[in-house]
């Protein structure tokens, strides 16, 4: 659910791209910005198709929004008149560095847009390498910049099978640690966790390139039933504090206690 924002107390809403998440989505991010309808990363597990009323088939046949830039760079000069200090996140039903993100590059508009107007973006993808060509414009204002990746598979075979048209696993490390050795902030959304084994192998493979984790359990998949949350809840968070790395538990999974 999208509830657009109230700049001033008495006056209507006036933005339309970018907007306040509720309920689950709001632990990721304060606001937000979908620059495409659909994604055609063809994730089994993504909860978008469901939280955007499509079926998946047509979600993942992805387009542009009408006007989606004009009225991005409106909103982007609205939250900067009210002096707005809270990261934009790009994006929550959608990969701001999908495959049709490579012919519109609405992603990199977007960004030089909030920087220009003295805003801040943290970007969250499975894109891999299609997100480094934008490496040039985190660079120049890092003070503005964090980049994100979800994590779920070690196992490459499931990887393909689950997430079948996202970059791998292994590309996806390497454009964080590309990031991180060009001074921009990382982080890592463990979201969905698939097999606690692969995630806490994740954290141990990336801790060295990564600022900060988001940890999040399976809720849109029967597979949810095959994990013991209560131990992962557990194992989790004594992996990230033995390693010292700074950490959110979503609150799904922190009731598990």
């Amino acid at each position: 659910m999208q509830k657009c924002l109230q700049i001033t107390k008495n006056a209507r809403p006036r933005t339309s791209i970018i907007y306040e998440p509720q309920g689950r989505a709001r632990e990721y991010a304060e606001l937000a910005a979908n620059l495409y309808r659909g994604c055609d990363h063809g994730c089994t597990y993504c909860y978008a198709p469901l939280a955007t009323r499509t079926n998946r088939e047509s979600f993942h046949q992805p387009s542009v929004r009408n006007n989606v830039i004009e009225k991005f760079r409106h909103d982007a000069k609205e939250l900067e008149r009210v002096g707005e200090t809270r990261p934009i996140l790009l994006s929550f039903t959608t990969d701001p560095y999908q495959h049709l993100d490579i012919k519109e590059k609405l992603t990199r508009k977007a960004i030089d847009t909030l920087h220009y107007h003295n805003l801040k973006v943290t970007i969250l993808t499975k894109g891999g390498k299609r997100s480094e060509r934008d490496f040039d414009l985190l660079t120049k204002r890092p003070e503005l910049s964090e980049y994100g990746v979800t994590l779920v598979f070690i196992n490459e075979e499931q990887r393909e099978e689950i997430e079948p048209f996202a970059a791998s696993t292994y590309e996806r490390i390497n454009s964080l640690k590309r990031a991180h050795n060009q001074g921009i902030r990382t982080y890592v959304s463990l979201e969905p966790v698939w097999e606690p084994k692969q995630t806490l192998k994740l954290i141990e493979m990336t801790s060295d390139f990564v600022d900060f984790y988001k940890v999040g359990k399976l809720n849109y998949h029967s597979q949810k039933a095959n994990v013991d949350w209560r131990k992962f809840r557990i194992d989790v968070c004594k992996k990230l504090n033995d390693l010292g790395k700074n950490y959110y538990i979503k609150e799904d999974l922190k009731k598990f206690i």
